[in-house]
């Protein structure tokens, strides 16, 4: 079977994810993230290359987790994203079917995926938006903050169309 490029990354980090517990609730995680991404994205008429890309970068995004655990021992935003940029960075140094520029922007992104001002600095909302409403379902966020979190970060029309229906607001 010939696999794309979206295949091998999320095969790949699924794999990197059961090395590294705790296992099943990252990949459960990640796999959410990615599926709202994309529905961003394709919502707001993303080409499909671009949807790729941002749809790989979601399956990327909290791949530094494991190694802050270890470094860190903990695995707040700063410390998987410095990790999680680095990691990308080695994983996709050799990955032909990306310019350098997607490189670079795919670390740029997995570095800083917890922040507003990167998300619209690098055009990447749809990743942001859908890790906000998996943490949300997660509890990681508090859910009586969801209206305040709809009025302050989410930006697209189809991120605030999803997250409106998903929190009933």
């Amino acid at each position: 079977m010939q696999w794309n490029l979206k295949d091998s990354i999320a095969r790949r980090v699924v794999d990197y994810y059961i090395g590294n517990p705790p296992t099943y609730e990252q990949i459960v995680h990640t796999q959410a993230v990615a599926s709202y991404t994309r529905l961003i994205a394709v919502g707001e008429e993303c080409d499909s290359h671009r949807t790729d890309l941002l749809e790989i970068a979601a399956w990327l995004h909290d791949i530094g987790c494991p190694e802050a655990r270890r470094q860190y021992g903990d695995s707040r935003p700063l410390h998987q994203q410095e990790t999680g940029r680095c990691m990308v960075s080695e994983w996709l140094k050799e990955e032909a079917a990306l310019t350098e520029e997607e490189k670079v922007w795919l670390a740029d992104v997995v570095g800083s995926h917890h922040q507003l001002p990167a998300a619209r600095r690098l055009h990447f909302e749809p990743l942001f938006e859908a890790d906000l409403i998996v943490n949300l379902i997660e509890g990681y966020y508090a859910m009586d903050k969801a209206a305040d979190y709809l009025e302050t970060m989410v930006t697209t029309p189809a991120g605030r169309s999803l997250y409106k229906s998903l929190f009933n607001l």
